[in-house]
């Protein structure tokens, strides 16, 4: 029973050491639990683009939709001005806002949107069937209300903000509950790696 005993202390003392090598972050860590960057989509620009073009930034993808009455615009408004607040060092940030409502959202509709939040947000837009496998790979639910008579619908979908290192990799998720502190205070430890 002792060496048992002994046994379970030392494999709680491994992983505790093994967890204590990463920076302690204050959004949810999610190094090795979510998929690297990986997309094919096409941006505001009318432009074919994948995760690839955008290796080398600090990337945060957001998945929302351009006629979103609340979420969208509050996310994107805190990405905003955490990225004005770091300045410089976050010139190298991308927020790539990923449509989930392609039918309505035409790459001019993205690009009007975007660019009220500033240079750092790209949007993106896909055929339907693009987007639902990027949500899946990602684990973000979206879904759609029925069409009123004018054939206008509800949209409802989460609110993370995904964030990537230059090299693709899934670093930190950002929910709802986030602080604008904690974002700041962990994209700008990320910038500065």
């Amino acid at each position: 029973m002792n060496v048992l005993k002994s046994v379970v202390i030392m494999l709680v003392l491994l992983m505790l050491a093994a967890c204590s090598n990463q920076e302690p972050t204050r959004l949810t860590n999610v190094s090795g639990l979510i998929p690297d960057l990986e997309f094919e989509l096409t941006d505001e620009n009318n432009k074919k683009v994948t995760a690839s073009d955008y290796l080398g930034s600090t990337v945060a993808i957001f998945f929302g939709f351009t006629s979103c009455p609340e979420i969208c615009p509050t996310t994107m408004h805190q990405l905003s001005s955490i990225i004005k607040k770091i300045g410089e060092p976050a010139n190298s940030v991308n927020v790539l806002f990923i449509s989930v409502d392609p039918e309505r959202d035409t790459t001019d509709k993205l690009k009007k949107y975007t660019d009220t939040f500033g240079s750092n947000f790209i949007g993106l837009r896909g055929e339907d069937a693009v987007i639902k496998d990027m949500t899946k790979r990602y684990r973000v639910t979206f879904g759609y209300g029925d069409k009123d008579k004018e054939g206008n619908y509800e949209v409802s979908h989460s609110g993370a903000v995904f964030i990537f290192d230059t090299k693709g990799k899934a670093r930190l998720l950002a929910t709802q509950g986030s602080s604008a502190e904690d974002i700041e205070f962990d994209l700008r430890a990320l910038v500065g790696s």
